[in-house]
């Protein structure tokens, strides 16, 4: 004859052990993601590689416990574990695996994020040398153009200054003002002579 423990799977560990499983453990999974509001990148990662433990386990236990609810005489157990209505149950375990796979995702994308990151550094240090001696020759150049045009001009007043250093903000704008002041000295000498 079966004992109380044997008459139902209800009242065994296992079924328990796939309540603790399949919804406590998640649940608090969960509610600790959203209520705190800052996680390291290892916490994160730990959190996903226990849902998709918690997952595993989940099937496990929904297997066994298949097994065993065809052995009891109990058929709330059958209903449960063994007929169409235990597919439902499989939902928890996908769902969890996905999200923890998802996490894990995240943060082995954004650790292979850096690592190129890192590696584009290093491969691009050669081609940098001269391209930023290019654009120091021609930020000296553009310096000493800008020098030259407001020392010729340093008798015009603060408000005149206070304008062209404000205009002369944008490189755009300098080299403009600087062909201009060039284009009229060239007609100016030469409308004189």
């Amino acid at each position: 004859m079966h004992t109380l423990s044997d008459a139902t799977i209800f009242t065994q560990l296992r079924f328990w052990v796939l309540v603790l499983c399949s919804l406590v453990l998640p649940a608090a999974i969960f509610v600790t993601l959203f209520v705190r509001r800052e996680f390291s990148k290892a916490t994160v990662l730990a959190f996903g590689l226990l849902l998709i433990v918690l997952a595993g386990v989940d099937i496990f236990m929904l297997r066994a416990l298949a097994l065993e609810a065809q052995a009891t005489p109990s058929l709330a157990d059958d209903v449960v574990f063994s007929s169409e209505l235990s597919i439902a149950l499989y939902i928890f375990p996908a769902a969890f695996g996905t999200f923890g796979l998802n996490m894990v995702s995240h943060v082995l994308m954004h650790y292979l994020k850096k690592k190129e990151a890192l590696f584009e550094a290093h491969r691009t240090p050669a081609a940098q040398p001269a391209a930023a001696t290019t654009t120091t020759t021609q930020g000296r150049a553009v310096r000493e153009r800008v020098r030259a045009p407001a020392a010729s001009t340093g008798a015009q007043g603060p408000r005149r200054r206070g304008a062209s250093a404000a205009a002369s903000s944008s490189p755009l704008r300098v080299s403009a003002r600087r062909e201009a002041r060039a284009a009229a000295n060239a007609r100016s000498p030469a409308a004189g002579g």
